[in-house]
């Protein structure tokens, strides 16, 4: 017999690209919640910066969804997405873990996202039959280069226009986006970063390529030795590459490590979705407890290859890892948590504008960064 969907619920989320396999997971669940609940859950996916305008601008009316999948810092959008507060029915499950998850998803002291998933960390991808063994420093890059060129291989890549992908050549120069909750990222740090991936670039030594189709598309087919990408992008590269797959930390840059930011993904709630007097409420909560059960944990960790926010779950699935999947895990220890400050909002846009025009030179993009800072801030204190 079939269910009758009395209620439709909309999840927004960005698993966009095509090694993102995280996309089959979302929405096995939400089918198999819509058949035993008779609510029915619809996944619907966008990319990042159509996800951050939509939740940026239902406080002007804008679009809306019930829930959106999103990273951890998008806790910092509670404002302009009207987001509820997390109730204590929610928040006390993912405390009962034992974890400190809840916080990565906290503004303030506010509970503004539902912690789902954990990692978001970068990590070095390289091909076995390019580098006999991750190279740990950006030395050993460099000295293997002209050789890798003459084959016609570009020796590594990366997305070097997403500001978040930029953070672990920032670090190894010393930077930090913000500091005691204030702008830290207009500075020599950030200078020199710059200038260093620019010389790396125009050596060839550095390629920068969209990290959702291009980069993935040149590392799979042998013209990047090795790539510098999320944990989120593994189990395509596992199907893809299959034992030519190797993972190493970040190589370091003068003898000084390289840092990634980790988050979590969580749940959000807009528009006052889980408010008291919301007609959706009960609803959100019973599938925000759904997504937190053992058996949904589990298929995050098993069909995509992602990692839950339950321990025990992933203590059941230590057993199972492969050493590659084993060192991915291991690395999260290596990444320093995302800031989810307000400030942040302005930070990452600005640092986006600056990168977009890296091409031009580390001069070119440290002034656009700065301008478009400057105008960004001036247009939150006229609001």
């Amino acid at each position: 017999m079939m269910t009758t969907h009395k209620k439709e619920l909309i999840i927004w989320h960005e698993f966009d690209g095509p090694g993102d396999t995280s996309i089959q997971v979302l929405e096995q669940l939400c089918e198999e919640y819509s058949k035993e609940y008779g609510v029915q859950v619809t996944a619907v996916v966008m990319n990042l910066k159509e996800l951050v305008d939509r939740l940026n601008e239902i406080a002007n009316g804008g679009k809306t969804a019930h829930m959106a999948f999103v990273p951890a810092d998008m806790a910092a959008f509670w404002e302009a997405g009207l987001y509820s507060e997390v109730p204590e029915s929610l928040s006390s499950i993912v405390e009962a873990f034992g974890t400190n998850e809840l916080s990565t998803m906290q503004v303030g002291a506010v509970q503004y996202g539902l912690p789902v998933l954990k990692g978001n960390h970068m990590v070095l991808y390289y091909n076995r039959e390019i580098f006999d063994n991750p190279p740990e420093s950006w030395e050993e890059i460099e000295r293997a280069g002209s050789g890798l060129k003459q084959r016609g291989i570009v020796p590594i890549g990366a997305d070097l226009q997403d500001p978040y992908w930029f953070i672990p050549f920032f670090t190894a120069f010393g930077g930090w986006p913000i500091h005691e909750g204030k702008p830290a990222f207009l500075n020599h740090e950030m200078q020199q970063a710059l200038h260093f991936v620019s010389d790396q670039m125009e050596t060839g030594i550095l390629t920068s390529l969209n990290g959702s189709n291009e980069l993935l598309e040149e590392f799979i087919n042998g013209k990047v030795g090795a790539i510098i990408s999320g944990e989120w992008i593994y189990n395509y590269l596992d199907q893809q590459m299959g034992e030519r797959l190797g993972i190493g930390k970040l190589p370091s840059i003068n003898g000084v490590p390289s840092r990634s930011m980790s988050s979590s993904i969580g749940l959000v709630f807009p528009n006052h979705s889980l408010d008291v007097e919301s007609e959706w409420r009960e609803e959100i909560i019973s599938f925000s407890k759904f997504m937190l059960s053992e058996e949904s944990q589990r298929k995050w960790g098993t069909k995509v290859q992602r990692i839950p926010v339950h321990p025990e779950v992933q203590k059941q699935l230590i057993s199972t890892y492969s050493p590659n999947r084993a060192q991915l895990i291991e690395l999260l220890k290596n990444s320093r948590p995302m800031p989810i400050e307000e400030i942040m909002k302005s930070i990452w846009p600005a640092m986006g504008q600056g990168l977009h025009q890296l091409q031009h030179g580390a001069t070119s993009a440290f002034n656009t960064m700065e301008q478009a800072f400057r105008d960004k801030s001036a247009h939150i204190e006229a609001k």
